[in-house]
């Protein structure tokens, strides 16, 4: 009997299994890679007309010690970009649309746009390193420049390195204005990005000098309401007027307000918006107007509870905080829409040791004051005071999220000694990386135009905000805040500042007191 053939053990497989192994194996992997977490920004919803919900392309910086970049590639969605293939995206390639080149060198060069060659996109900012401003915008420019890097580093956008020229302009309307018609004249700039110099913008915008040059302006900090009524302006951050219908609201539930004041700077635009949109939302919520609003509704003065001060030089605000303490005595919550500086002479001023006054129950401070030089220069001056922010801050408990603490490394990669805590430093970031991104979903042809395109239709998720969506009108991204008090006891020293577990808040009114 004749014995039957032995069969062939599975391993070693023969030669002709090996390819369809090695293919299976790779298949795995990178399924495996594609649904881990990869911790990078998001950009989700319609680009040029397509739904998708795919990781942005390209690569992310990394939460490294030394604030470099990650080397770890990325996985494209499927529907990124419009006609975009996924697949691995390394540095300085993204998908884009229908598969062209995005490389380095593979990016079809000068598209004719200004300031965009093969190899670079040029930009600018004015910034606020001098002057009333700088106490809380002079840090904005290392907030960009950390975003840059971390795009630079990994490879750049379609192989295109990013150059920021900056010009500081003092926070001076008509030498803002000025400088950015010299960018604009120049040609060579494609884009104003971060731009804290609110000032210097609005002028610009208001001579109507943006709208003709159909130059994009992305990523600003808000601040003042022409920037979202400005079709070429991209604002990060809630502004001012949502910033104060968020805190009216937040005092009349919270602390059962009725009786309130605000004391707001006249020197500026953002005071006069500001408090405008204060007084009308507490009438909205209670009613009535703050008392003085009615004599003086230009907010030239300071009348009753409705305190209008100019701080341009001035040292002395003690008239205009006996007139607060009069018509208050106390206010049930007071508004501080000031800068660093004239608030920390106010407040010494109204010390007990020079005043004694009672002119409020609650203190509630604008967005320039959530800032930690402040905190300490005020200390107990400034105790309980609760102010807002449109951003996750790196603050506990949002200073363990990913892009929080991928922010706060780059930043102290460029200005160790920087405030991570100061919001228009991070307002600054955060606007040169939705540049960035918006960049990388134009792909190789980048045009202002397409840029434009990309900004109106996308939804942005850059993880320091709720997601940004501009659409074609308003451009109202933002309308959301949450809540911090100043940690320092009364006549202490400052301790930081304490999240008051509100979530992010809801603009109740958005889009009105806007025009």
């Amino acid at each position: 009997m004749t014995s039957p053939t032995p069969k062939r053990g599975l391993f070693p497989p023969r030669m002709g299994w090996v390819p369809l192994i090695v293919a299976l194996a790779a298949v795995t992997v990178a399924s495996i890679w594609a649904v881990s977490p990869q911790f990078s920004n998001q950009i989700v919803g319609a680009v040029n007309g397509q739904a998708g919900t795919g990781p942005a392309a390209g690569p992310t910086a990394g939460a490294v010690a030394d604030g470099g970049p990650s080397a770890a590639a990325q996985v494209g969605g499927p529907a990124g970009v419009a006609g975009g293939q996924a697949g691995k995206v390394g540095p300085g390639q993204q998908n884009v649309a229908g598969g062209a080149q995005c490389a380095a060198g593979k990016n079809g060069g000068s598209t004719g746009a200004p300031g965009v060659s093969g190899t670079s996109i040029n930009i600018a900012s004015t910034i606020v390193t001098t002057g009333e401003g700088s106490g809380f915008l002079g840090e904005a420019v290392s907030g960009m420049q950390a975003a840059i890097n971390e795009a630079n580093n990994a490879g750049g956008v379609c192989g295109r390195r990013i150059s920021l020229s900056t010009v500081n302009d003092d926070w001076n309307p008509t030498t803002g204005q000025t400088d950015i018609a010299n960018f604009i004249n120049q040609g060579n700039v494609f884009a104003l990005v971060g731009e804290p110099d609110s000032e210097g913008l609005g002028a610009a915008i208001d001579s109507g000098a943006i709208g003709r040059a159909q130059i994009p302006v992305v990523g600003t900090d808000g601040m003042l309401k022409d920037q979202y009524n400005q079709q070429w302006v991209w604002p990060v951050a809630a502004s001012t007027v949502s910033n104060m219908h968020i805190a009216a609201q937040y005092a009349v539930q919270k602390w059962n307000a009725k009786h309130v004041g605000i004391v707001f700077d006249t020197s500026y635009k953002f005071g006069k918006e500001g408090a405008a949109a204060f007084d009308q939302e507490m009438k909205r919520l209670t009613g009535s107007d703050i008392n003085g609003y009615a004599q003086n509704a230009d907010g030239n003065s300071c009348v009753q509870a409705y305190c209008g001060i100019q701080t341009n030089g001035q040292t002395d605000f003690s008239s205009a905080i006996h007139t607060l303490n009069s018509a208050c005595n106390p206010c049930d919550a007071v508004m501080m829409l000031l800068e660093p500086k004239p608030m920390e002479t106010w407040m010494q001023a109204d010390s007990p040791a020079n005043c004694g006054c009672t002119w409020y129950k609650h203190l509630a401070g604008g967005e320039p004051l959530f800032d930690d030089n402040l905190g300490s220069t005020c200390g107990g001056n400034c105790s309980a005071m609760t102010v807002f922010t449109g951003y996750h801050p790196a603050i506990q408990p949002f200073d363990a999220e990913k892009p929080v603490y991928t922010y706060a490394q780059s930043l102290r990669s460029v200005c160790p000694s920087c405030d991570a805590h100061n919001e228009f430093t991070e307002g600054a970031y955060l606007g040169t990386k939705l540049f960035i991104e918006a960049c990388k979903q134009v792909g190789p042809n980048l045009t202002r135009d397409a840029l434009r395109q990309v900004l109106n239709s996308a939804t942005f998720d850059l993880g320091l905000t709720n997601p940004l969506r501009f659409g074609n009108n308003q451009h109202l991204a933002n309308t959301s805040m949450a809540g911090f008090a100043d940690n320092a006891p009364p006549n202490g020293s400052f301790n930081g500042w304490n999240y008051l577990a509100t979530g992010f808040l809801n603009d109740p009114a958005p889009g009105q007191d806007m025009q």
